[in-house]
């Protein structure tokens, strides 16, 4: 059997995150599933450095996406010449927002490839975006079931075409012991340190909320990301007395080996998530989350106040406190929601089996006939003074081009940006409320959520 070929398109700006762990894997394991992978990287003048992504993962099948010249034309054309280059039966976006406008393009030319996306967060501007193109969008793939019945129910994406699958873990590669209370908190947090997706900075009240309780504990810090200097420095005293510890980036196999069996629980305070990777690896091991009551946790049911998990509403950093306290004080509840976390994640979406969820959804949207739409018209801003005065997109660039110009930009999501930028607030607040209603629904089903 021929493979059939697979080209994912990713910025380069990130070495090291939840979607990176995601299209990484992907790219290794899915050739033994009848797919041959490459992994389409954005580069960029400044931010986007796809030489330093082959540095990190040498194995990967990687691909450039020439975006040097810093126009959004250069960039359209220079995916355009990627796909007629590699020739993929399916193009599948993982934050390259300008993959929607090529691959509709050129489906609608040649009728392919087949054009996929993934959304793995509860962001309102990617389901902006993917309602924009739902008549095109031949498979979206999402992270639970939230953003699955958004997709349909909010952006109007064919339940056909739309299908969950979070992340894959693997299990424990040593005995679980089921933890008891030391006089050490062990606490950790694993994960990007961002603030506008992840309230890292949530950290900082935590740790001087922990001292003025004098409550006994270490924090282990695993991860990279913006606010990694803002948050040592106003942490520093924590470090310079062991109570805190910054790691860089670990691979699978040290947080397995070194990481989650060394913690009692785990600190989470995004206000939205799809099902976390590192939450349900640290559940493995036997590890508590203390975890946020982020947008989609009460649909989804992985982590459940008082049985395998602490909850605490977002921002809400006294009962975050509180919870940590339980756990260290209340005689047996850090063993018994131990015991409990680890069992919960038995048999359920393990790594091979997200794997072949993953093979078996591009092999559907190949049998499937391909989505055809209109092309969407967006409003966007005219890209460089040359548009501005009245140039087509294409005789600007060629105008650049002559005269050698590129612009340079001032941040890593121009560069190659991840969406189009184009929803407003109020678009923004009835994605949310779509989401409050289905939580409101599934807290009804399952039962209200503790405090």
């Amino acid at each position: 059997m021929s493979s059939k070929r697979l080209l994912i398109c990713s910025p380069s700006h990130s070495l090291r995150g939840g979607v990176e762990s995601i299209i990484n894997d992907l790219c290794r394991e899915i050739g033994g599933r009848g797919w041959e992978p490459l992994l389409g990287l954005g580069k960029g003048s400044r931010f986007n450095d796809v030489a330093a992504y082959r540095s990190a993962y040498a194995d990967l099948p990687i691909v450039e996406i020439d975006g040097t010249k810093g126009t959004r034309q250069g960039r359209l054309e220079a995916l355009e010449l990627l796909i007629k280059r590699v020739q993929p039966d399916v193009v599948m976006s993982a934050r390259i927002f300008d993959a929607y406008d090529v691959v509709t393009s050129l489906k609608q030319r040649q009728g392919s490839p087949r054009l996929a996306v993934t959304i793995r967060g509860f962001e309102p501007n990617y389901l902006f975006d993917a309602r924009v193109y739902k008549d095109n969008i031949d498979l979206c793939v999402v992270d639970g079931k939230l953003l699955a019945a958004a997709c349909v129910g909010w952006c109007g994406l064919n339940e056909s075409r739309v299908v969950s699958i979070p992340g894959g873990i693997r299990p424990s590669k040593s005995a679980i012991e089921p933890r008891q209370s030391l006089p050490i908190m062990r606490i950790g947090y694993v994960g990007r340190l961002s603030q506008s997706d992840k309230r890292v900075l949530d950290l900082v009240p935590l740790v001087r909320s922990l001292d003025e309780q004098a409550l006994g504990f270490h924090l282990r810090i695993v991860g990279e990301g913006p606010e990694e200097l803002a948050l040592r420095e106003q942490l520093e005293r924590f470090v310079l007395d062991a109570r805190v510890t910054f790691h860089r980036w670990k691979t699978h196999e040290q947080l397995y080996g070194d990481v989650y069996p060394n913690l009692d629980c785990i600190v989470n305070f995004s206000p939205a998530e799809g099902v976390t990777i590192s939450g349900r690896e640290a559940m493995a091991h036997g590890v508590v989350p203390v975890m946020s009551r982020f947008v989609g946790m009460q649909s989804e049911g992985f982590y459940v106040h008082e049985l395998n998990a602490l909850t605490f509403p977002v921002g809400d950093i006294t009962t975050a406190t509180m919870n940590i306290i339980r756990l260290k004080n209340e005689p047996g509840l850090l063993n018994r929601l131990s015991k409990r976390a680890a069992a919960s994640q038995t048999g359920r979406y393990t790594y091979e089996g997200a794997i072949e969820a993953w093979a078996e959804a591009f092999d559907r949207c190949l049998e499937q006939p391909p989505a055809l739409g209109p092309m969407p018209r967006l409003a966007l801003p005219p890209d460089g003074r040359l548009a501005r005065i009245g140039l087509s997109p294409r005789i600007a660039q060629m105008t650049r081009d002559f005269l050698g110009r590129r612009h340079v930009h001032d941040d890593p999501g121009s560069e190659w940006p991840t969406g189009s930028g184009l929803i407003d607030q109020q678009t923004a607040d009835e994605i949310m409320q779509f989401a409050t209603n289905y939580e409101s629904k599934a807290n009804k089903s399952n039962g209200k959520v503790g405090s």
